[in-house]
């Protein structure tokens, strides 16, 4: 017995842990109250149960101010009741928020973290400068004098010729990077500037990315996907979008239909997509004002 159990320990591991894009419904409470969800549960599912029968569901509670009054355990007990399985909360916009929650064991759903990533991302940033001035100066001669001035020098693009696996992180920080490969999912690709995969993209992008507290990033900056765009997350300046919002977005749908050659960028706040079909189409991003 003991052998075996030995043999047992040394076993390879075949599964894996990955992010993913599922899709589940989200009902929003103002109070946080087992009654105020009842309610809704009672006003939209009891119409038509067979299509909630074991459905997955999130409590979105940003709009509830005392997170002490919600009792998870009853909220859990009451999906049940109607033949649904509560996951966790969403609406976390704040780490403090989120650690309230997470310290009573009730888990944190899905965009809340890129949530709180983008409100980091938002606050505003002051970079002080301190100066000393001697008083009186006295010149004798008018002379030149040489003040040392540190300037960023642009590298070369990074360029990967290689698939990026799940849970590989690539990082080109002040430059662009080209990926002659696929990006997988769970794996994740962050650049200062724009973002090329030859190749199919199911993981994480992150193009314009700061490079430093002083820094917000660079909103010209845009991703190319030459084969499948199926990602989990993009983000171009901290704008964001997750799979799901990709989803739901018009824009993302229409690049679902037809996913080869696609090109994200920003415009405003706000990111977009478009089938790039030539490399004109590029230049006109980069180009604009």
């Amino acid at each position: 017995m003991a052998e075996d159990s030995e043999k047992i320990g040394q076993s390879k591991v075949s599964g894996s842990v990955t992010r993913t894009g599922y899709s589940f419904d989200t009902i929003t409470l103002a109070r946080g109250s087992v009654s105020e969800c009842r309610a809704v549960l009672e006003q939209r599912v009891l119409r038509t149960p067979e299509l909630y029968l074991n459905r997955p569901f999130v409590l979105d509670i940003s709009a509830v101010d005392d997170l002490s009054a919600i009792d998870y355990p009853a909220l859990c007990d009451l999906g049940r009741e109607f033949g649904m399985f509560l996951l966790g909360l969403s609406g976390a916009t704040t780490e403090e928020r989120a650690q309230a929650l997470t310290s009573k064991g009730i888990p944190v759903v899905n965009s809340s973290r890129f949530a709180r990533m983008r409100e980091e991302n938002l606050k505003p940033k002051i970079i002080t400068r301190t100066v000393e001035v001697k008083v009186p100066v006295e010149v004798e001669t008018i002379r030149e004098v040489q003040v040392p001035v540190k300037v960023r020098e642009s590298a070369p693009m990074m360029v990967i010729r290689r698939n990026v696996r799940s849970g590989e992180s690539i990082q080109a920080p002040g430059n662009s990077i080209a990926i002659f490969g696929s990006v997988g999912n769970g794996a994740r690709v962050i650049a200062s500037y724009n973002i090329f995969v030859f190749g199919d993209l199911m993981g994480e992008v992150y193009a314009g990315s700061p490079r430093d507290n002083g820094d917000p990033g660079a909103p010209d900056s845009f991703i190319y996907t030459e084969g499948c765009f199926n990602p989990t997350f993009v983000a171009i300046a901290g704008n964001y979008q997750t799979a799901d919002d990709i989803e739901n977005d018009p824009l993302g749908r229409a690049v679902s239909e037809d996913q080869r050659e696609t090109l994200a960028y920003l415009t405003g706040h706000t990111l977009r997509y478009c089938q790039a079909r030539d490399f004109s189409k590029i230049i006109s991003i980069t180009e604009r004002p």
